[in-house]
């Protein structure tokens, strides 16, 4: 406890903000501690001040905005890195009111790692942390170890971050299981035994360990396919969670074409009855014991910032096929598109769609 108060006292001392109002943040913090409510499906974000967010035991409102990401840019911790990443990126918008609080720091070789809040969606976790050094480390970072699930594998990881002057670097990892070793609840570890920069590479010691609830989602089971050219899509069950579409699909691929094509790729686009389309990018695929081909393969991809007022959603699954030319040391391919599957948000149902224009993404 007397290491946690020394980092405590150390982290408010760098914020430059007058005394009187330090002062009042940590009494308000220590004595005047709010009431605990149920988390509410309202459009607002709940973001931690930094004294807060170390002693985890108060919590305010503040509306993303680049206001906001100027405040952050000033303090040494990120109360809230989802805020953050929803001022650029809408589709982390819902992840800030339903994550989970983790609030753990661990400090090594001049570098504090704090994990912030986590949100597991049952098909992927999503963890946002805040790195701060001593010295300047610059513009890009990376971790040779990732978070790990007890008892289960990770199938995909990936990581993003943003460089922020005066505070460090705020970042998101996620991270996607394997499908049949998910549960309600994820233990999660990592140690992330080093970190590689532009530069140098930095071993030191930081350990977390921690548990994350499951955002509850039922599952609608699809179990349709579609099938074209040699290549069918087994479009199995979607589960739509308060944070993000979670879609399971699996591609069969026809032996006859392999003799002429070397590798498919078959992947989703949405549309929602508003006019929004939608990436769904897949989180890794699998193959298992009842591949025919090596190129049968298990996907999960997911869908983040589906608008609160869509009430239908639809699918556009299309595969790409590849192949490379040793004579003329280049490479082919072309586009498979396939029936859609058109799916009822309100009554859970679903049906597909014959020959779909697939719509376009629009540039970012």
């Amino acid at each position: 406890m007397k290491d946690k108060e020394i980092s405590i006292k150390s982290s408010l001392e760098t914020i430059q903000v007058p005394v009187q109002k330090l002062d009042q943040i940590i009494d308000d913090a220590l004595f005047n501690q709010p009431v605990q409510k149920p988390k509410s499906k309202k459009r607002f974000y709940k973001v931690t001040a930094a004294a807060v967010f170390f002693l985890g035991i108060a919590t305010t409102s503040m509306i993303a905005s680049p206001t906001f990401a100027n405040f952050v840019s000033q303090i040494p911790v990120i109360g809230n890195v989802f805020d953050y990443f929803a001022v650029n990126h809408n589709d982390f918008e819902s992840y800030a009111r339903f994550s989970e609080s983790v609030a753990m720091s661990q400090s090594s070789m001049g570098i504090d790692i704090i994990i912030d809040q986590a949100v597991y969606d049952g098909t992927n976790l999503t963890l946002s942390f805040v790195l701060k050094s001593e010295e300047p480390l610059g513009e890009t970072i990376e971790f040779t170890g990732l978070p790990q699930i007890r008892g289960a594998e990770v199938s995909n990881a990936s990581v993003k971050h943003e460089y922020i002057e005066n505070v460090g670097y705020a970042g998101l990892i996620t991270i996607t299981p394997d499908k049949g070793n998910r549960g309600s609840q994820a233990y999660i570890s990592w140690e992330p035994a080093t970190i590689i920069t532009q530069t140098k590479e930095i071993k030191g010691n930081w350990n977390f360990e921690f548990w994350v609830s499951q955002i509850s989602g039922e599952p609608i089971v699809l179990n349709e396919k579609v099938t074209e050219d040699g290549v069918t899509v087994h479009l199995r069950e979607v589960t739509i969670t308060d944070v993000s579409v979670n879609i399971d699909y699996q591609q069969l691929v026809d032996p006859i074409l392999l003799e002429e094509w070397e590798a498919v790729e078959a992947e989703l686009i949405a549309s929602d009855n508003l006019g929004n389309v939608y990436k769904v990018p897949y989180n890794g695929g699998y193959a298992d014991g009842t591949a025919n081909t090596r190129e049968d393969i298990n996907w999960t991809a997911t869908l983040r910032g589906l608008n609160p007022e869509a009430t239908s959603l639809t699918f556009y699954p299309f595969a790409t096929v590849s192949r490379f030319k040793t004579d003329t040391n280049s490479s082919d391919s072309k586009i498979i598109e396939f029936n859609a599957i058109e799916i009822d948000l309100i009554n859970r149902s679903y049906i597909l769609v014959e020959d779909p224009i697939i719509p376009k993404l629009k540039k970012e």
